[in-house]
């Protein structure tokens, strides 16, 4: 509530940017959707430069799935909404890739079988241990499918369709639909973004930026 004889926070529009080229100052990695018995490997996030032909820097993430799920992910929490007040979000996520599309692989495709994954919450997504699985304590989906918290925004496959050559493109996809969230009680939401993986071997890409749009409900 404000203060008595204040008036109250006005509900407009809000707009996140990262740009991961100026860094990933914040910004966190972790990963989740395995058990002890099928930990990842190669776990990467940092701030690294493109390849040729793109150029500048961008938040590399990487790992190896070692069943047929892994959830690779990085989280910023911002403010700036009115407490305690619902969006409309949708994201949209820019990144490097050199996975070309159409190609088999174990459990799935390299491409086609990696999911970017958007989501939102007020409380800060975490790893949690649940029935000996380490798990997300939010619903963003798994896999293909989204949740309450999160949507799939598409696959990490470019537009190279020859299997045997690594090229680097930049691709940008969009929310297709906006999700509902609330922001916390100081104005507050977690902007969540990453990549999940049924392909059964290690996976890779560098987001280069990443927009929320925030509409408020009224």
């Amino acid at each position: 509530m404000p203060p008595q004889g204040a008036l109250p926070p006005v509900l407009k529009a809000v707009q996140i940017t990262a740009d991961f080229n100026q860094g990933i100052d914040g910004w966190k990695g972790d990963s989740s959707d395995y058990s002890d018995a099928d930990k990842p490997e190669n776990l990467v996030f940092e701030q690294r430069a493109l390849s040729a032909p793109l150029s500048g820097k961008g938040y590399y993430v990487a790992g190896t799935n070692r069943s047929d799920d892994l959830f690779l992910y990085v989280k910023k929490q911002f403010g700036g909404f009115v407490p305690s007040a619902s969006y409309k979000v949708t994201f949209t996520v820019k990144f490097a890739t050199d996975v070309p599309t159409g190609c088999m692989g174990v459990g799935g495709s390299p491409g086609e079988s990696v999911w970017v994954v958007g989501a939102a919450s007020d409380i800060e997504p975490k790893s949690v241990i649940n029935n000996g699985r380490n798990e997300l304590n939010i619903d963003r989906g798994n896999q293909g499918g989204g949740g309450k918290a999160g949507q799939v925004l598409g696959t990490i496959g470019n537009s190279v369709p020859d299997c045997g050559k690594a090229v680097f493109e930049s691709k940008t996809l969009k929310s297709k639909e906006a999700l509902t969230v609330k922001a916390d009680a100081e104005g507050k939401l977690w902007l969540v973004v990453g990549i999940d993986s049924g392909f059964e071997s290690a996976s890779h890409l560098t987001f280069q930026s990443v927009v929320l749009d925030a509409e408020p409900v009224k």
